[in-house]
């Protein structure tokens, strides 16, 4: 594992704990820059989140 995939997934699960932040205390959802209400700030966050930590698991990247 590269330092690619090591700062996608450190990336994704700072974006995954800010998305669960913002379920549980929505005045955080006010920071993740996303159109509509808190609950689907939240959701966004949580699913890019994800989204990074499997690229980073999944894909071999090499410099």
């Amino acid at each position: 594992m590269g330092i690619t995939n090591t700062i996608l997934i450190v990336a994704g699960a700072i974006v995954a704990l800010f998305g669960i932040g913002a379920f549980l205390h929505p005045n955080l959802a006010r920071w993740i820059n996303a159109p509509g209400t808190p609950i689907i700030k939240a959701i966004i966050a949580l699913v890019i989140g994800i989204i990074l930590i499997i690229v980073g698991f999944v894909f071999q990247f090499t410099v």
